[in-house]
């Protein structure tokens, strides 16, 4: 608003009154403006943000695909040959493990879509079933 001269008491209550009104929308805007900055600095919604990103990211999905197989591949080794229990067994895990491993990492997505599909199939089958 343009500043124009006040010449009577009637124009100074009014631009008093303009004031306020700009007073109160302004403050308004700055308090939702303060919000959605304070937001933004939220850990929640930070942590929300990128979860989102890396769950629409193909690559995370690979690797964490990779990192769940060869964390089961270690425990069927550790189940079946006790690498606590016996050095014979001990080095029988690591010699499997050293096979296993890069054999998941080259073959992880025909190995994910191998499982998904069987765990696809089981539930049309319990589901049939019924």
């Amino acid at each position: 608003m343009e500043n124009t001269p006040i010449t009577n008491y009637n124009e100074l209550l009014l631009r008093i009154r303009q004031l306020k009104e700009e007073r109160s929308i302004q403050k308004e805007q700055l308090k939702y403006a303060f919000e959605e900055f304070t937001d933004t600095l939220n850990p929640i919604s930070i942590v929300k943000g990128s979860l989102n990103k890396l769950v629409k990211d193909k690559d995370v999905h690979v690797s964490l695909a990779k990192a769940g197989l060869n964390l089961g591949t270690n425990f069927i080794i550790e189940k079946v040959l006790g690498r606590s229990r016996t050095i014979k067994g001990f080095l029988s895990s690591i010699l499997l493990e050293k096979i296993s491993t890069p054999f998941i990492n080259s073959n992880a997505s025909k190995i994910t879509s191998g499982i998904s599909k069987l765990m696809h199939s089981k539930g049309e089958k319990e589901t049939g079933d019924q």
